[in-house]
């Protein structure tokens, strides 16, 4: 165990022929995510030129929580759950970073996001037990965001067209900053490939 503890020291818990495993494994989420955004995109401006638009909600909330689950899961590797035996998936986590030049305040690093996804289950639950459901209720969601007055709204997935903010059970989140990350890692790292 103590030979174990030195190589994650010495290699920072990556060793070097094992880099390529972590980056394919990157390199699928970040593909699947933007392929959902290149679809989503699609949807999106089609839902322009139909009269009525509903049809495309399911395709475009898919799209999205697809782009999200996939970010969640490259999360885990910048930032992962624990630490591990001597420190190795945080140590990992720090050379990642690095190698992908993600920064300690990138938008991925917000862990309500892949909590809120991961146990979509219980938290489906917990919104439905926790209080009354009454009121205005949208299982999916697809158009401008309306005021919200006395009466509460609940959606579990939501798309606000004009704010970019998708909402899901009470948790709200700007999806342009998560796609620019997603572009963004995937550009300075695998920009050379095709997908």
């Amino acid at each position: 165990m103590e030979e174990m503890k030195e190589h994650i020291e010495m290699y920072e818990g990556i060793q070097p022929p094992h880099l390529a495993f972590y980056s394919e494994a990157i390199r699928f989420n970040l593909v699947a995510a933007i392929s959902s955004v290149e679809f989503l995109v699609e949807c999106l401006k089609e839902t322009n030129t139909m009269e009525d638009p509903s049809g495309l909600n399911n395709a475009i909330l898919d799209s999205i929580q697809n782009i999200l689950l996939h970010t969640a899961s490259v999360s885990k590797y910048f930032w992962p759950i624990n630490k591990g035996v001597h420190k190795v998936h945080k140590k990992r986590a720090q050379t990642l970073r690095r190698i992908f030049k993600v920064k300690e305040s990138s938008v991925l690093q917000n862990k309500e996001l892949r909590n809120h996804l991961e146990h979509l289950d219980e938290n489906l639950d917990k919104y439905l037990w926790s209080k009354p459901v009454v009121g205005n209720v949208f299982p999916a969601y697809v158009g401008p965001e309306m005021p919200r007055n006395e009466v509460p709204y609940h959606f579990f997935r939501a798309f606000f067209t004009e704010s970019g903010i998708f909402e899901s059970l009470g948790v709200r989140l700007d999806l342009q900053p998560i796609i620019d990350e997603l572009y963004e890692i995937y550009r300075s790292t695998f920009n050379d490939e095709n997908t």
